[in-house]
């Protein structure tokens, strides 16, 4: 385990306690975000645009929706093909 010293302004510093926030626990859930998931990161004009797209898409009807139980079962599905492909 590596330890991080982080240089705070008292105020700051007594601010987040003030709040009540675990200044750790923060940390280290941003240090998690921090690490690449594998999947390329896109900006909120590109986000704003797949979603006006999925929304046109949907209003449009061609859209290929399904209920939640579908869903759930597709979901399943995937999740064993993935473990039977790494056992």
């Amino acid at each position: 385990m590596v330890t991080i010293n982080l240089e705070l302004e008292d105020s700051l510093y007594e601010d987040i306690k003030k709040q009540g926030i675990d200044l750790q626990a923060q940390f280290k859930e941003f240090l998690a975000d921090l690490k690449d998931d594998g999947y390329p990161s896109i900006g909120t004009k590109e986000a704003k645009n797949r979603v006006n797209e999925a929304i046109k898409e949907y209003k449009s009807g061609k859209m290929k929706t399904m209920s939640h139980e579908e869903m759930w079962a597709n979901i399943d599905r995937d999740i064993d093909k993935k473990i039977a492909n790494n056992l």
